[in-house]
C-alpha cells in the first residue's frame, strides 16, 4: 500500500502521522506539500524515522506527481464529504490519501471518495483507523 499524506503546515502531525503510517509498512509513504515546518524540520525527521524503519520515502511537490510516479491501482481519497465509508479492502498496490488541510475540488476527482466515521476526526486518526480496519481484513484472509 502506498500512504500519502497531502498539504501538510506542521511538524508535530508530520512526525505523528508518519509513525503511525510506518508502524503498518506501507510500500512507500509520501509526503506532498510539505509546507512551513513540516518542509523544515518534518522532512528530516520523517526521513531519518523513514530511513532507520528500512522504508521507503517519496517527498513531492503535488499528488500528480506521486500518481505519475509510482502508478497505483486505485487511489483512496479521504475525506468527511465523501458518502462510502472505507471497508479496508484494499490491494498491494493501492494508493490511501490524507490531508493536512482540506482537499480542493481538483483533489477530489483524483480518486474515490471514502470517509472514515464519526465525522471529525483528524488526519491521523483516520489513518489509524483505516490502517486497522486494512489489517484486520488481511488477517481474515
Amino acid at each position: 500500500m502506498i500512504i500519502v499524506y497531502h498539504n501538510v503546515h506542521s511538524q508535530v502531525k508530520l512526525e505523528e502521522f508518519a509513525k503511525v503510517a510506518l508502524a503498518f509498512q506501507p510500500k512507500v509513504l509520501v509526503i506532498s506539500r510539505a509546507i512551513g515546518t513540516a518542509a523544515q524540520g518534518g522532512i528530516p525527521s520523517v526521513s531519518r524515522l523513514a530511513f532507520e524503519k528500512k522504508s521507503k520515502l517519496l517527498i513531492v511537490k503535488e499528488i500528480e506527481e506521486a500518481i505519475e510516479l509510482l502508478h497505483p491501482n486505485n487511489i483512496f481519497i479521504f475525506s468527511d464529504e465523501a458518502e462510502e465509508e472505507f471497508s479496508g479492502e484494499i490491494s498491494e498496490n493501492d494508493m490511501l490519501i490524507f490531508f493536512g488541510a482540506f482537499p480542493i475540488e481538483k483533489e477530489k476527482t483524483l480518486g474515490k471518495l471514502v470517509k472514515i466515521s464519526p465525522e471529525g476526526i483528524s488526519e491521523i486518526g483516520k489513518l489509524a483507523i483505516a490502517l486497522e480496519r486494512i489489517k484486520y481484513r488481511v488477517s481474515l484472509q
